[in-house]
C-alpha cells in the first residue's frame, strides 16, 4: 500500500508526543511535512521532513493526504475547514469545534468531498479504559449502577502569556479535559438523556476553569466525571459498582509520561501499566466475596493510526465518528448553560 503522506499542523508537545512518533514508526504513513513558525526542532528528529512556516503553505503541498489539526483550540474550525477544502483527509485534536453547527458544516464537507475527518480521541485506547471495556464485557459486576472516572493532577500556578490561561471559557478545563471523559462515558453508556454540572475557577489568579463535576443523567446509572488542577493526592481514576461488586482503578495511562521520556511506540514495554496500578475486583458470588487484581490491559495509541490509515485507503467511515462526536460538543455546551442557570439541560 501506497504511505500516506501525512502533515503536521503543530510540533509543540503534541506533535512531538503524541502524532510524530506513530506517523514514523507506522509503515502506513510518511511523515512528509510539519508546520513550525521559527523553529525547526523536527528536523532534529526527522531530517527528511520538509517544514513550512505557515499552515497555508503546508496545505498547498499537493501531494499531501493527511494534514493532522493539533494547533491552539481556537483555530480547529478554521484550519479543518481548510485543510478539507484543500483536498485533505483530517485528523483533528479535541475538542472537535466549539459549537455543533460548525461541527455539522465540517462534516457535511468532508462527506460530500469524500475525505476521511475524524478527532484524535486517543483515550480511547487508554489502558485503564481498555480494561474498562474488559470487565464489563466479562458481565462480572452485573448490571452496572455507577460509574466515576477523572484526572486529577496539581498544578496551582499560572503560566503567563500562554493562551491556555486566557479568559475564554474555550480554553479551561471543561474543553481541554472534558472530551476525553465524556467521550469515554458515551462509548460505554450512549448519548445520556440530560447534563448537569459544575464548573469552578479554583487556582488564585486563574482567568479559565480548572475543576468541574459533570454528571451525565441516564435512567438506570449514576455518571459522574470530574477533572481538576488543585488534586495533590489522587483518588481513584475509575470506578464501577454494580448488582454484584466493585471495579476500582488508580493510576493514569502510561503513554504519554513513556512518550515524553522519548520511548518509541514499538520499543519493548509501551502502554504495559504498572502493577501497582492494577485495579480491584470485588464481587459477591453465591455469597462469597471475591477480591483480586485485574492486570490491565496494554494501552495501545497506534491502533487509532491503522484505523485511519485503513478509512483512507479503504474509503470507510474511521473508528471516530465526527458525527457522533458532536454528541461530545453537545454535552459541552449543555454543561456551561447547567452550571449557569443551576438546572438539569436535557439533551
Amino acid at each position: 500500500m501506497e504511505r500516506i503522506k501525512t502533515g503536521i499542523a503543530s510540533y509543540g508537545l503534541s506533535g512531538r508526543v503524541f502524532h510524530a512518533p506513530f506517523i514514523e514508526a507506522n509503515d502506513a504513513f510518511e511523515l512528509t511535512a510539519v508546520c513550525e513558525r521559527c523553529k525547526n526542532e523536527a528536523s532534529k528528529l526527522y531530517p527528511k521532513v520538509h517544514v513550512f512556516r505557515s499552515f497555508d503553505e503546508l496545505i498547498s503541498i499537493p501531494e499531501l493526504e493527511l494534514i493532522i489539526v493539533n494547533t491552539p483550540d481556537i483555530t480547529h474550525y478554521e484550519y479543518c475547514k481548510a485543510a478539507l477544502n484543500s483536498g485533505k483527509n483530517v485528523i483533528v485534536e479535541k475538542p472537535f469545534v466549539f459549537n455543533v453547527s460548525e461541527g455539522e458544516e465540517l462534516v457535511e464537507l468532508a462527506e460530500k468531498k469524500g475525505l476521511v475527518l475524524t478527532v484524535f480521541q486517543n483515550r480511547r485506547w487508554d489502558s485503564d479504559f481498555l480494561t474498562i471495556q474488559k470487565v464489563l464485557k466479562e458481565n462480572k459486576l452485573g448490571r452496572i449502577v455507577e460509574f466515576r472516572s477523572g484526572f486529577q493532577r496539581f498544578k496551582n500556578y499560572i503560566v503567563e502569556g500562554s493562551w491556555k490561561e486566557e479568559k475564554n471559557h474555550h480554553v479551561g478545563i471543561v474543553y481541554n479535559l472534558g472530551p476525553h471523559l465524556v467521550d469515554q462515558a458515551v462509548c460505554l453508556f450512549g448519548k445520556p438523556e440530560g447534563v448537569f454540572a459544575q464548573i469552578r475557577i479554583q487556582r488564585d489568579r486563574s482567568k479559565v476553569d480548572d475543576f468541574f463535576q459533570i454528571s451525565l443523567i441516564y435512567r438506570d446509572i449514576n455518571v459522574l466525571l470530574t477533572a481538576g488542577l488543585l488534586m495533590k493526592e489522587p483518588s481513584a481514576s475509575f470506578v464501577l459498582h454494580g448488582v454484584n461488586g466493585s471495579f476500582v482503578k488508580y493510576g493514569v495511562d502510561t503513554q504519554e509520561e513513556q512518550l515524553k521520556s522519548g520511548m518509541k511506540p514499538t520499543d519493548n514495554g509501551y502502554g504495559i501499566d504498572r502493577s501497582e496500578n492494577y485495579g480491584i475486583l470485588n464481587v459477591e458470588m453465591s455469597g462469597q466475596t471475591q477480591r483480586q487484581s485485574i492486570p490491565s490491559e496494554p494501552g495501545n495509541y497506534m491502533l487509532f493510526f491503522d484505523n485511519v490509515a485503513f478509512a483512507i485507503r479503504n474509503k470507510v467511515p474511521p473508528a471516530v465518528l465526527p458525527r457522533e462526536n458532536l454528541i461530545i460538543i453537545r454535552i459541552l455546551e449543555a454543561a456551561f448553560q447547567s452550571h449557569d442557570e443551576n438546572k438539569v439541560i436535557f439533551i
